[in-house]
């Protein structure tokens, strides 16, 4: 008997049907006819991402950024490392620990991330150095060129260890007093037009201007070692954005790229001088403005002035200082009543208060991050998994145009399932809708619900428990004619399932949320059970649209009502993408689906990750039996 109750509960839990095993959790909403608008594409971005994981989820923009960008030299493929290591140049070969640059500095690293994501659809965010210097030489071996040399500067705190030629630049905890050209050459506008004329050729259309100034005299001391105030921002960022217009007139501008709260309102002056005030120096001789309102009533002058935009997006970097590690600190983006748990001890509302900015500053520029994290780096674990879905989730539903997250996950780490629950669900590409649609929770701490429709009517919604216990809730469906059943894809740490579907009927939708989950309801827009998913490519501009391109076929619907009647009836299996992932994951990922291991062979081929499943049969997307056999290559460790 307490074994038939037990298939029972599992039925009932399989079908979407509350549990007695779960607590109540909050009521749930979903508008398809209120708050609709269009979600950019672009949110979805990344730096430097992992080419494997960029095909999987269809990558829509990938930036080359960070500190390094400041100082690079494109005619020769090199850069300075600035304090992140001795101040020194080193080419683009550079591998440390190896025989590094053997065989010369032969392949330039811009130009083999603007042909790889244009292999793969993405479009190149290219930071444009503003600092005013670049690395002048490109050594391929040690000793190395660097900004503060040993010859000129015996007594520093510090020496690389591999090469104790270069020093840290500093003397009894302070700053020396370098000359710029020891490791940098002047790099201004012409040169930057110059970029843009050969990176315009092969396809790039968006830049960034400079990288995070107000921390140049501490990143960058030995190229820049004044603190920078508000009018050199204005200046610098003005003249670098004019050269770009008038090499490509199309393409767009990010700035300022500021690293963090402080140098939202004050300048490297005030911050590092005296504290951020209104009436601290630098901001007080500017009437006590905000450093991000200055920029942007600047910009919006010279448009008046000159009838050229300048600035296409207020961009700003967003690293969470307090709260990391809970799912609570996503709150720091969106929330007017949350209070950041950090030295910050403020309110920031981050997203709302950047668009406040822009509609009082300068009405039509768009809103990105380019540089962000809120999960601490935690690529591979389920919180920072969770945290990170919630993120793009939130960047859905305020309005941001464009997000590129600091140091992603790899393919095989647990956080890129945060993206493809969004750009790859079910392995072959269907996604998330394009349309934002009223969604709601009764407590978003606890189930966070995120709604859109796609271009074929369809609603899809994503709901995280961000609980550690399971939760029964009602979704509430308005605004739409809703089919009879919902198809379910899930993670709970082991990969994206195909579930069994959920009973769409009263105008709503009963679910089951396990603890620590994302479950993805894809709701047709009518009677039919199978509703064909929408595919997106990214679109080569940053203009905003609905997907138009033919959609993949439809998913076979499991039948609630067989499944409910019959515990022995037979379902389909959506074959998960396997490829990228360790061999231990693809199996959690086949048990999940309904599929089953199959014959594991392993390959010595290069160019693959050691360890990871480098091909698969069936393919991903291929329906089969439940319990079929998918057999894989494995790469030998």
């Amino acid at each position: 008997m307490r074994r038939l109750v037990g298939i029972v509960v599992a039925a009932l839990v399989a079908l979407g049907a509350p549990s007695a095993l779960a607590a109540a959790g909050p009521a749930l909403s979903v508008d398809a006819g209120a708050d609709r608008h269009a979600i950019s594409p672009d949110i979805y971005g990344m730096n430097f991402a992992d080419p494997a994981l960029a095909r999987d989820v269809g990558l829509p923009v990938d930036r080359w950024g960070g500190n390094r960008t400041e100082t690079y030299n494109r005619r020769i493929g090199a850069s300075n490392a600035g304090n992140d290591w001795y101040f020194e140049n080193t080419a683009d070969c550079f591998s440390a620990g190896g025989n590094w640059c053997a065989g010369g500095n032969t392949s330039f690293g811009w130009l083999g991330q603007v042909q790889g994501d244009a292999s793969i659809g993405a479009r190149t965010l290219l930071t444009l150095p503003m600092v005013g210097y670049v690395a002048k030489d490109a050594p391929l071996g040690h000793p190395l060129t660097c900004g503060f040399p040993r010859s000129r500067f015996p007594a520093q705190d510090g020496f690389d260890p591999y090469d104790s030629g270069c020093g840290n630049g500093r003397s009894g905890g302070a700053w020396l007093a370098p000359t710029p050209t020891d490791a940098g050459t002047p790099f201004g506008p012409a040169d930057a037009a110059a970029w843009v004329s050969d990176a315009t050729s092969r396809g790039v259309g968006l830049y960034e201007l400079g990288n995070e100034p107000m921390l140049w005299s501490e990143t960058h001391h030995a190229l820049h070692p004044a603190r920078a105030t508000y009018d050199e921002l204005w200046t610098r960022s003005r003249d670098l954005a004019a050269a770009v217009k008038q090499a490509d007139p199309a393409a767009q501008t990010l700035g300022p790229s500021e690293w963090g709260w402080p140098n939202y309102f004050c300048s490297d002056a005030d911050v590092i001088a005296n504290g951020c005030f209104a009436s601290s120096p630098d901001r007080g001789a500017h009437g006590g403005q905000p450093l991000v309102e200055f920029y942007l009533d600047q910009m919006r002058a010279y448009q008046q002035q000159h009838g050229t935009r300048l600035l296409d997006y207020l961009d700003l970097h967003y690293y969470a200082q307090g709260g990391v590690g809970t799912t609570d600190v996503t709150r720091s983006l969106w929330d007017p009543t949350y209070t950041d748990p950090s030295w910050i001890n403020d309110k920031i509302a981050l997203l709302p208060r950047m668009r406040a900015w822009v509609d009082q500053h300068y009405p039509g520029t768009k809103t990105a991050l380019s540089e962000y994290d809120l999960t601490g780096f935690d690529n591979d674990g389920i919180v920072g998994t969770l945290v990170q879905a919630d993120a793009l989730g939130i960047f859905a539903r305020e309005g941001l145009d464009l997000a590129t997250r600091w140091a992603p996950p790899s393919a095989g780490q647990r956080q890129a399932d945060a993206w493809r629950i969004f750009r790859d669900y079910d392995g072959a590409g269907a996604r998330f809708g394009s349309t934002w649609v009223r969604s709601a929770s009764a407590d978003q701490s606890r189930l966070a619900v995120y709604g859109a429709q796609r271009a074929d009517g369809a609603l899809t919604v994503l709901v995280i428990n961000k609980t550690t216990s399971a939760l029964d809730s009602r979704m509430a469906l308005q605004g739409t004619t809703p089919g009879a059943a919902a198809s379910i894809y899930r993670w709970d740490g082991a990969g994206i399932a195909r579930a069994s579907d959920w009973a769409v009927s009263g105008g709503g939708v009963d679910g089951s949320f396990p603890a620590r989950s994302l479950t993805l309801l894809v709701i047709p827009a009518s009677a039919s059970p199978g509703s064909p998913m929408e595919t997106l490519t990214p679109s080569p501009a940053p203009a905003i649209a609905p997907a138009t391109e033919p959609a993949p076929a439809p998913l076979p619907a499991v039948s609630a009502t067989a499944a409910a009647t019959s515990q022995t009836a037979r379902h389909v299996c959506v074959v998960p993408k396997l490829t990228g992932r360790t061999l231990t994951s693809a199996r959690r990922a086949l048990q999940r689906s309904g599929c089953a291991p199959g014959r594991i062979a392993h390959t010595s081929r290069r160019g693959a990750r050691k360890g990871r499943v480098v091909s698969q049969s069936p393919k991903a997307g291929r329906h089969v039996r439940e319990g079929a056999r998918v057999s894989v290559v494995v790469r030998r460790r």
